[in-house]
């Protein structure tokens, strides 16, 4: 039972291997633009949080 698990998984990724140079680096380049975009989001929240904290005087939240 196990082994027939394995070899299924095995030729789903030899398969799936065989579609790559079909893609090209067109998935390369999304995965880098997407990335990107998360970055820039990732460091204006942190810009917030950080003008959030200098206008906090202690007394609440």
């Amino acid at each position: 039972m196990m082994t027939e698990l394995i070899l299924g998984i095995s030729k789903l990724f030899t398969w799936s291997y065989k579609i790559l140079p079909v893609i090209g680096h067109f998935v390369d380049w999304f995965y880098v633009v997407v990335l990107c975009l998360f970055l820039l989001y990732w460091c204006k929240r942190i810009i917030g949080f950080t003008q959030k904290d200098n206008k906090y005087d202690g007394d609440h939240l």
